[in-house]
């Protein structure tokens, strides 16, 4: 009876002596990151820091302003306007059409005066017709009664020609006449404008050299 009272303490002290011991060890720490979740798949040391550096280095994927839509202009029926809708679509981006006024081009007019009457304007007229130019009368408008000496497309072409005309002691100058009209725009909602970087645009319109488009904040 004696030795079976001995058993039973000297079990009861191994128990609590492990259980002491238990107590007292620090908890496990629990990994994180990529080593944990791959750690259970037996990667290589060296996988393991392939994997870490890809996830450290992978881009954070950034938004366009959400306030952003897209107009395009310089684009008309006979000039590529519905090819780039249909790239546009194709991309599953969708323009709608405006049409708005615009300055379709501007003419750059050499004149001399105006002069006080059309009488006056004829005399110089004659004068200049002596020195070999060609020139004709004005008669309404703004410079009613001045001489013209010629219509260019460009304000260098016109400048040459106040050049010749200084050197001939005919003062002269430029003016500029405006020829308005409507034309079609494409215009691609804030939600789409989101879709299609500037580079697939310039490449959507790079067959059409007129064409050009811009980013505006629109609701």
């Amino acid at each position: 009876m004696k030795w079976i009272l001995m058993s039973l303490l000297a079990v009861n002290l191994a128990v609590g002596g492990y259980l002491y011991w238990e107590g007292t060890q620090p908890a496990p720490v629990a990994s994180s990151g990529v080593g944990a979740q791959f750690n259970n798949l037996n990667l290589t040391s060296s996988q393991l820091s392939r994997l870490q550096a890809s996830e450290a280095s992978a881009p954070s994927v950034q938004q366009r302003p959400s306030q952003q839509c897209i107009r395009i202009s310089g684009l008309t029926e006979t000039d590529g306007l519905g090819v780039v809708e249909s790239r546009l679509r194709a991309l599953e981006v969708v323009p709608s059409r405006t049409q708005v006024e615009v300055v379709l081009r501007t003419d750059y007019q050499v004149i001399v005066g105006p002069f006080a009457s059309n009488d006056a304007a004829r005399n110089e007229l004659q004068a200049i017709a002596a020195k070999g130019l060609d020139s004709y009368v004005i008669t309404s408008g703004r410079y009613e009664n001045a001489l013209s000496l010629g219509v260019f497309s460009n304000q260098q072409g016109a400048e040459r020609k106040v050049s010749e005309l200084e050197g001939l002691s005919i003062s002269s100058d430029i003016v500029t006449r405006e020829h308005s009209g409507e034309a079609t725009q494409l215009i691609i909602s804030r939600e789409d404008a989101g879709l299609i970087t500037d580079q697939t645009l310039e490449s959507v319109l790079g067959a059409y050299p007129r064409a050009e488009f811009s980013r505006y904040r629109c609701n």
